[in-house]
């Protein structure tokens, strides 16, 4: 299968950028027409330059998705919790278009549906349909595809795409969350975007009205992003110390004889660890390709790895797949 040549059946050109270095910007580009205009979609990618003139649609928050370049843009598209976020990590300005999570928003002419993924506060899909009719889903990192409607391609991450690893396959714990909430003293390792909130988040569904005791990262973006919502947060130090959330990297510093645990999918950390992820597993986004119905995908994140065995299980099993380095031409281009 040649992946470029059937998304230009689709109406659209992939555009993989390198800088004169010869590094490749990340993730990618789609340029297609719609409304008589000729247009470019940036999907969590970096400006080439303060001239690069593509609409930026950053997906949420986190790093490894690029909205610290592209937000400096007047052409970025981000939900408005999403350019809070990324304002309080970076201490910059965001130059672009905000809005709530489920709005439709006209771009260029273009008229772009949004969809909530819950991978983190403010985690936004993309929508939208080409002169040719083909209607186009953005995910970014998703936890929960509920809302997400069919399309005709799919641009989808795939963090846990790979069918024969095991540590693919998981199912979040509430209940070990839960019984760790009944210890005296405890601490959580959580990522200060992103999980930090989710932690507080499920803390107070479950009716623990104590105290919170977080790391300052966290405890800005907490108050900000969940407000009112959050109960009683604080600094660390600032309360009894019953109940405490920061990174997985700081735990130890918390005090001696404290219960502490690691929110996450992952198994590499020192301490124990408490199945929460903030992505669906394989057998998850195995279930939205099903649900959203694609003629074809691009699995574009992460740019190798379990990318590259999702998008082989897919087309094993009877979808048309590929990964970012399946598409041609890489437009070169000097910063």
């Amino acid at each position: 299968m040649d992946a470029t040549r059937r998304l230009g059946d689709m109406g659209f050109t992939a555009l993989r950028r390198k800088t004169s270095g010869g590094k490749c910007k990340p993730h990618l580009s789609l340029s297609f027409r719609a409304g008589g205009n000729d247009l470019t979609f940036g999907i969590d990618t970096t400006r080439l330059s303060r001239n690069d003139d593509q609409h930026f649609l950053i997906t949420h928050a986190h790093t490894d998705h690029y909205g610290k370049s592209a937000m400096l843009s007047k052409k970025s598209i981000a939900s408005d919790k999403t350019a809070v976020a990324l304002e309080l990590r970076h201490d910059l300005r965001f130059e672009g278009t905000r809005f709530k999570v489920g709005d439709s928003l006209d771009v260029g002419g273009v008229k772009v549906k949004t969809f909530n993924t819950y991978h983190s506060i403010g985690s936004t899909a993309f929508s939208w349909e080409n002169e040719v009719g083909i209607k186009t889903l953005v995910t970014g990192d998703i936890k929960d595809y509920r809302d997400l409607p069919k399309c005709d391609l799919l641009v989808m991450e795939a963090t846990y795409g790979n069918p024969g690893d095991l540590s693919c396959i998981f199912q979040d714990d509430y209940d070990a969350f839960e019984a760790a909430l009944g210890e005296r003293r405890v601490g959580f390792g959580a990522y200060s975007f992103g999980k930090a909130q989710r932690a507080v988040s499920l803390i107070r569904e479950l009716g623990d009205e104590r105290p919170i005791e977080m790391d300052r990262s966290a405890l800005t973006l907490t108050r900000h992003l969940l407000g009112d919502e959050a109960g009683e947060i604080g600094r660390l130090g600032e309360f009894d110390g019953g109940l405490c959330i920061t990174s997985p990297w700081s735990l130890d510093r918390l005090p001696y004889g404290m219960k502490k645990y690691v929110l996450t999918g992952q198994h590499y950390y020192d301490h124990p660890c408490i199945c929460l992820s903030d992505h669906i597993d394989f057998n998850g986004l195995r279930e939205l390709v099903e649900k959203v119905d694609p003629k074809f995908v691009i699995v574009y994140h992460p740019e190798m790895g379990n990318s590259i065995s999702f998008a082989g299980f897919l087309n094993r099993n009877g979808r048309e797949a590929c990964t970012l380095a399946d598409l041609s031409p890489v437009r070169q281009t000097t910063l």
